[in-house]
């Protein structure tokens, strides 16, 4: 009877713990389904504002490349910040920046200036510098492939007449300028428009020293002018071999042909008769 006793407090005591255990798994389900919609939650959201992917210098042109998104705490933030799904970086391509933008900087409305509103050619230049065009075509623009960016030499291309001859003579009038626009773009035109753009062009925008600026202003009354591009690879020995350049003297049309400088005209007076005399150069001949 007392075995009977101690089995069944045995089972008794065996059921309670399999209760107890089974309780305790039940309650712990239970805190786990109301913890998972909080765990399941969305994080919270964040906002991508348009910055300098690396640092701008004032001046420069905007490229879609010079631009990047960063993630911004969500927090209110100025009307002049650029917000992903407001804009895109193509549609900041050839602004051009107010002031030095650091990496990371926030593009806003107030630094920047963009093609055809009010300052925008001012805020291209650099300080103390001038802006001057000079016209052009396919020929004396290098075919149309001198773009906004590019730095150029000023060439001067003079007919003269001398003692009743006809002489020509290049010169370089202006060296290494940067081209501010051609026509009325002032960013590179998009492959596909280049070509058609290049037979209406007609001027070129020039930053110039205000010096430069006289020299180009007169020089196109002499002459016509051509623009010759330059590399933009400018490494240590181009600059100080740049740097030494001195002016050029002119290239006669004589120096460049042989053809051009075999027959001279001399003009003789003698008395109340005057006339051209001939010389074939190096030949001794004479014509009256």
């Amino acid at each position: 009877m007392t075995f009977r006793r101690v089995l069944l407090l045995f089972a008794a005591v065996a059921a309670a713990i399999a209760t107890a255990h089974a309780m305790r798994r039940w309650l712990d389900g239970r805190q786990r389904q109301i913890a998972a919609p909080a765990s399941a939650a969305p994080a919270e959201p964040r906002q991508a504002v348009l910055v300098a992917r690396d640092a701008i210098p004032a001046g420069s042109f905007l490229t879609p490349a010079s631009l990047a998104w960063q993630e911004w705490p969500d927090v209110p933030l100025p009307a002049s910040y650029v917000l992903r799904g407001e804009a895109t970086p193509e549609d900041f391509a050839g602004a051009v920046a107010r002031r030095d933008l650091a990496t990371g900087e926030p593009i806003t409305t107030e630094v920047l200036v963009r093609p055809g509103e009010r300052g925008f050619l001012a805020a291209v230049l650099e300080p103390g510098m001038r802006a001057i065009s000079v016209a052009i075509d396919e020929a004396t623009g290098n075919a149309g492939l001198v773009f906004p960016g590019d730095r150029v030499d000023v060439v001067l291309i003079q007919r003269l007449d001398r003692g009743g001859e006809r002489v020509a003579a290049s010169e370089v009038v202006v060296r290494d300028v940067r081209v501010l626009a051609v026509g009325q773009r002032l960013s590179p035109a998009a492959a596909g428009d280049r070509a058609e753009e290049a037979s209406r062009v007609r001027t070129a925008t020039l930053e110039v020293t205000p010096e430069d600026a006289k020299r180009i202003a007169l020089a196109q009354q002499l002459g016509v002018l051509v623009l010759s591009l330059r590399s933009l690879a400018r490494p240590q020995a181009a600059e100080m071999a740049h740097a030494s350049e001195g002016p050029d003297a002119p290239l006669w049309d004589h120096d460049l042909s042989r053809a051009v400088g075999s027959r001279r005209g001399v003009r003789v007076i003698r008395g109340s008769e005057a006339g051209t005399v001939t010389t074939a150069t190096g030949s001794g001949e004479a014509e009256r």
